[in-house]
């Protein structure tokens, strides 16, 4: 409860249109001593936090549920190394002109209903092939998502160029593209991999004793146009941070219900959240050199999610006239880049928003439009290999816009029967309180896996 209560419950029973629960059980206050026992109402609204080993399918439980002790059957390959499992928010699918594809990943940071956030990500690749566009979203992992909007945002394309985002809302009109014509990082020549969006991913391996350890990219332009600079990077995170969560969860074991209604509860721990391991991880910073020679940073383009690459944009209004040397600042393994370039800025734009018209329940055979619609106050509620389509309608001149998805919500990640052997509330309270010297403790443990956790990770899907 949010004053610290907590109900067990052995039999329950939803009433009031899903605004109360009836049960039997034993009433314990916030030292766990008993208060009473028998016959209860609860009001939903005043839990914090739902823990339960049965999946419920009332929408105002799951939203609320941490599953724990569920009898799941794992994948083999997540079996074999349980903190490498598939996992991280509702998975977005579009048409890139030959198939249907993974573009995007929403709200990965969103693991409390505390920490519910506005997510946009690019569909870069995406190719409308009339104005009737669809996006798959999907569930393919062990975790109850939470869906409170899913909305499209279409901006008109400049002649010759593309549009790109910023991490703070804004849409830019990018007028051309100067790709690197040099890159160097430590371990040689990197230009393949960072000048062209074509999967040929750029990714160091991490410190073996330190998970915090940077490391320095040198770009070269050659060919990069005077004007309104900034620079487009297409990255996604690698499996380091889904990791150091997983393990966080293992050290919380069997009392993960208990955490994570403190962390509902508590305001400053969701700060240590935001600004513990994610911090120390960091983004991927961009440098510039001023006439002193010294490097100064021109910001940072961070994005949490392992799935799909996004493509962000940084403008560098200040960048000195004739700059042809950057740096990026990041540490070492946790980022997966794929495209690179500077680029000459038009003008700032609004997109337009597009509601979808319909979302489809994918495991209809012949799917009606859902009643629940996603609008004010209502949310669509998802369990591991659910899927729904959402239909938009595109303007006359689809093939003009750049589509960006705008996703709301946040998800609960289930509890692996094979993390609970970890638990150490020690080493939990550490990850919060000591997020470094945490870093510096599991580095020679992630360095054990981390030539294997790509290939398990995407391996061990438990539906797509």
């Amino acid at each position: 409860m949010r004053n610290g209560d907590v109900y067990i419950l052995s039999g329950w029973s939803l009433g009031d249109a899903d605004k109360n629960v009836f049960g039997k059980g034993v009433l314990l206050g916030p030292n766990r001593d008993t208060l009473a026992q028998g016959t209860f109402t609860v009001c939903i609204d005043s839990v914090a936090i739902f823990e339960t080993n049965v999946v419920s399918t009332s929408p105002a439980v799951a939203a609320l549920a941490v599953v724990t002790a569920a009898s799941v059957v794992l994948t083999i390959y997540c079996a074999a190394n349980p903190k490498a499992c598939f996992g991280s928010c509702p998975t977005f699918y579009a048409w890139d002109g030959k198939k249907e594809i993974l573009q995007a990943e929403g709200f990965s940071s969103s693991v409390l209903p505390s920490l519910e956030k506005t997510d946009i990500d690019a569909l870069y690749r995406a190719q409308p092939r009339n104005r009737r566009f669809s996006v798959r979203m999907t569930n393919e992992a062990l975790e109850t998502h939470v869906v409170r909007h899913v909305d499209l945002l279409a901006a008109r394309r400049p002649a010759n160029g593309r549009v790109f985002a910023t991490s703070d809302g804004k849409f830019w009109e990018a007028l051309s593209f100067a790709p690197p014509t040099r890159c160097v990082d430590d371990s040689g020549d990197c230009t393949a991999k960072l000048t062209e969006f074509d999967g040929n991913e750029r990714c160091s391996k991490t410190d073996s004793l330190d998970l915090t350890a940077k490391e320095i990219i040198d770009l070269y332009f050659d060919d990069a146009k005077s004007g309104k600079p900034g620079i487009v990077l297409a990255c996604r995170q690698s499996l380091l941070s889904t990791y150091l969560f997983y393990q966080t969860l293992a050290y919380m074991g069997s009392s993960v219900g208990d955490w994570m209604a403190r962390l509902e509860r508590s305001q400053k721990l969701n700060l240590d959240i935001a600004g513990g391991v994610g911090t120390f991880l960091g983004g991927i910073e961009i440098l510039a050199e001023n006439v002193n020679g010294e490097w100064i940073s021109k910001g940072v383009i961070k994005e949490t999610g392992p799935l799909a690459s996004d493509v962000h944009l940084l403008p560098l209004l200040d960048l000195p006239e004739g700059t042809r040397h950057l740096q990026l600042r990041l540490t070492k393994g946790a980022w997966r880049m794929d495209w690179v370039a500077l680029t000459n800025l038009g003008e700032a734009i609004t997109p337009l928003r597009l509601y979808p018209s319909a979302v489809l329940d994918d495991s209809i055979e012949s799917p009606d439009a859902l009643d629940r619609v996603l609008d004010s106050g209502k949310v669509l509620t998802t369990f591991p290999g659910d899927s729904f389509t959402f239909i938009y309608d595109l303007p006359e001149d689809f093939g003009n816009y750049e589509l960006f998805l705008e996703s709301r919500g946040y998800y609960l990640e289930w509890m692996r029967q094979e993390w609970l052997p970890e638990e150490n509330p020690t080493l939990a309270m550490m990850m919060f309180a000591k997020p470094q010297e945490s870093l510096r403790l599991l580095a020679p443990q992630y360095k054990q896996i981390e030539d294997s956790i790509e290939t398990v990770f995407w391996n061990s899907r438990y539906a797509h």
